[in-house]
């Protein structure tokens, strides 16, 4: 009788529905992807560059470094979001000498006026994704979200598993 190689063994059944990273990803990816396309066709940004008009509306000002750690996005994506919001008059730095990423940045009017633009159409996206969860199901999400959230910083990749 053969036996089978461990390369045509089956793994175990993975059950993603029980599984909270799936969910995650699967509707951060959805998010993400659809909500990039509706602001470039719409406003003319992608979602890198809402994600820190928001983070920016959020501080008041913020360097890009800030804006990494805040909304957790790739330095080099958060760093090309800067210049091309900065090209295009959208923000400005702060005045005063900063070394290199520590150089604050403000929302200009025009920044301004474009994240109110982009903030009804995520608010109304927003409310489209949570129709089907009562106020005080959305409450408890958000009460969550925000507890696992502050746990973050406990998943380094030191961290023993």
């Amino acid at each position: 009788m053969p036996t089978r190689s461990p390369a045509s063994r089956a793994p175990e059944p993975f059950d993603l529905g029980s599984y909270v990273p799936f969910y995650l990803s699967a509707i951060s990816n959805r998010w993400t992807s659809t909500s990039s396309r509706i602001y470039l066709r719409r406003f003319g940004i992608g979602i890198v560059e809402w994600r820190v008009l928001a983070a920016l509306a959020a501080k008041g000002q913020a360097s890009s470094l800030d804006i990494v750690n805040l909304v957790g996005l790739d330095p080099a994506s958060v760093s090309k979001a800067m210049r091309t919001l900065e090209a295009n008059g959208r923000v400005a730095p702060v005045q005063g000498r900063f070394a290199g990423r520590t150089k604050p940045y403000h929302m200009t009017p025009d920044g301004i006026a474009l994240f109110e633009k982009v903030r009804e159409a995520a608010r109304a996206r927003e409310a489209q994704l949570l129709a089907g969860l009562s106020e005080a199901e959305r409450g408890e999400f958000l009460r969550l979200l925000r507890k696992i959230h502050e746990g973050l910083p406990q998943l380094s990749e030191e961290a023993q598993f």
